[in-house]
């Protein structure tokens, strides 16, 4: 039997990639329900190629226009969270793809965790600011979370082939963005030079997140949360080639490593691969594809990523790690916006992960009023600077 799958965040660039992939494996998959944002033209030409039971979109006005504008005799359409809690709880629905950035589904995925659906997840804020009590549900309900991050999947993967019995340490690697080695002026830095990674094809916020490195701090906490390490045994290295994403090393000094073209299909396809338990061999890649590659591993240094300081406030258990989410997203947001340059990021950032009075072992609703207050202190950090 097909297993019924709901996307969520299927309009956007990870959601796009994961229906190339399907389309490979219609007899594994049927498209039960496709979510997204405010893009609504792009929905309703997926929905005609999928066929879906439901649609859901997130922003009102975009649901407004939808209903306007658009036939949905097809199918279901709902709005907003309610709508995709609806689509979480539907007893057809056998596995969720958590694909859209930020925290908005946060009470979609707790449900899905509670359901016991097969979740696979590539929305690191949600595990940054709320991980303590998603892998406490997880752990009680005996489920797993599968990633997509191609760093965690590798990790993931090296783990259960190697096991962890005599792990050291593990490191996740990073392109070092669009500005490693080169000599420029960051506080000039536009917008348009920010989007231009030198190695992935992303969405923009995670593309600026990897500019800055915050990306791989807030990887830093997911790993510690999927592997259930402290933060200490977690670290970083540049690898400009964008080949190797992990390595494990293990305390008799073998150093073991996954190693990948930074294409995100191939990740995707492993965590719909262990959806089912089966692999697939879609995109025929092999050694040919870095044979030619001078690889190369180097130490991040904070005079370069100033991000690095960040690391100091990277505590399991507390309230602060949903603060980096929530002064985050504002500070992308804005930088895109042109409202704030390149270099203001982190230190808004700083300036509000300071500025808050840490909570120990927060429960959820503690850590949501922890992120919803860092965005409207970030917010009013940046209204101080548009008025210079």
């Amino acid at each position: 039997m097909k297993l019924n799958l709901a996307i969520i965040g299927s309009t956007g660039f990870l959601g796009k990639q994961a229906l190339e992939i399907i389309k490979e494996l219609k007899k594994e998959f049927n498209i039960f329900a496709l979510s997204c944002e405010k893009n609504i033209d792009l929905l309703v030409n997926q929905a005609k190629e999928f066929r879906p039971r439901y649609l859901q979109i997130y922003d009102f006005k975009a649901y407004q226009v939808f209903k306007k504008n658009y036939s949905s005799k097809n199918y279901r359409v709902v709005y907003g969270e309610e709508g995709l809690l609806e689509i979480v709880a539907h007893p057809e629905v056998d596995g969720i793809l958590f694909l859209a950035a930020k925290t908005k589904s946060l009470k979609a995925l707790i449900l899905a965790i509670k359901k016991r659906k097969k979740i696979a997840l590539a929305s690191k804020e949600l595990i940054v600011a709320f991980g303590s009590p998603i892998f406490q549900l997880v752990k009680k309900e005996r489920i797993e979370i599968i990633p997509i991050d191609s760093e965690l999947v590798a990790i993931h993967s090296l783990l259960n082939n190697f096991g962890n019995k005599n792990l050291k340490k593990i490191f996740l690697t990073a392109s070092g963005g669009y500005f490693f080695s080169r000599k420029r002026n960051l506080e000039r830095l536009t917008v348009k030079e920010a989007l231009c990674h030198p190695v992935w094809k992303m969405g923009k916020k995670i593309t600026i997140d990897s500019a800055t490195l915050i990306n791989k701090i807030f990887e830093i906490i997911e790993a510690s949360y999927f592997f259930d390490l402290p933060i200490e045994k977690i670290g970083i290295l540049i690898h400009p080639q964008g080949v190797i994403h992990g390595l494990i090393e293990n305390l008799d000094g073998i150093i073991y490593g996954m190693f990948a073209k930074p294409d995100m299909k191939i990740f995707l396809s492993y965590a719909l691969s262990k959806i089912v338990n089966k692999n697939y061999n879609i995109l025929n890649s092999g050694i040919k594809d870095f044979s030619s590659k001078n690889l190369t591993l180097i130490k991040p240094d904070k005079k370069d990523f100033p991000a690095l300081e960040l690391i100091n406030y990277l505590q399991k258990d507390t309230s602060l790690p949903a603060v980096l989410v929530g002064a985050d997203e504002v500070a992308v947001e804005n930088f895109l916006k042109n409202n704030i340059k390149f270099t203001d990021i982190i230190k808004i950032i700083k300036k509000t992960l300071k500025a808050h009075k840490k909570i120990l072992n927060p429960n959820l609703i503690e850590l949501i009023q922890a992120e919803n207050w860092a965005r409207h202190y970030a917010d009013s950090l940046i209204n101080k600077i548009k008025r210079r």
